[in-house]
């Protein structure tokens, strides 16, 4: 159903303008879905990254307007923010890194691997928190603690993407705790059709809420 009310209303534009909500990133954000990014879901392709950030809309809207329990204080970045400019080729590989404010503990979860952290991401979020704390005024020397979360394993090169926006909705759905504690997946190797078809179900509902609009 979905696919076919996207592909009868982008094939008359030339795509679907998303309007997120101001206080998601804390500033004024729009992206625009074309057909691409839809194909991307239905055929479970590599998801996009307009598919990744219109999904946290699903998730923010979960916090917002969901029971109060889910207000975790969880905040978002726009990944397209803090993406290594310099990387070369297409990325297979997405890592999750979640902060907890309080204890300065940043969590790291790689769906392809439970070995070592990306390196890479470790100096962007630390020169962030560094600077952040430079910005803020804070005279507190900022050290992150990072922990390697056990988390489920990719069977493949392509569901990363799908695998981050499952971390999220746990986090999202179960709090920190669910990092403290270990337990991302609930304990599987690697998540299941169903779990990965929860988050296409999930998109594809919020998204062709902008179709007719």
């Amino acid at each position: 159903m979905t696919a076919m009310m996207a592909d009868g209303q982008v094939t008359k534009v030339d795509s679907i303008k998303v309007q997120s909500e101001n206080d998601l990133f804390g500033y004024y954000s729009y992206m625009y879905l074309t057909w691409d990014d839809f194909e991307a879901v239905l055929t479970m392709d590599e998801p996009t990254g307009v598919v990744i950030v219109s999904y946290m809309m699903v998730l923010f809207n979960k916090m917002k307007y969901g029971s109060p329990e889910r207000d975790h204080g969880i905040c978002f970045v726009n990944p397209t923010l803090i993406s290594p400019s310099t990387r070369k080729g297409k990325s297979k590989n997405i890592d999750d890194a979640s902060r907890d404010m309080k204890l300065d503990n940043c969590y790291y979860l790689d769906s392809l691997s439970s070995g070592n952290f990306n390196m890479q991401l470790k100096q962007i979020v630390d020169s962030a928190m560094v600077l952040y704390a430079t910005q803020s005024g804070s005279n507190k020397r900022v050290k992150l603690n990072w922990v390697n979360v056990t988390c489920p394993v990719q069977p493949g090169a392509t569901e990363c993407g799908y695998y981050m926006l499952r971390f999220m909705k746990e986090i999202v759905e179960e709090g920190i705790e669910v990092l403290v504690k270990d337990n991302i997946g609930d304990g599987k190797v690697e998540y299941t059709t169903d779990d990965i078809d929860e988050i296409r179900e999930e998109w594809s509902e919020f998204v062709t809420c902008f179709i007719y609009r």
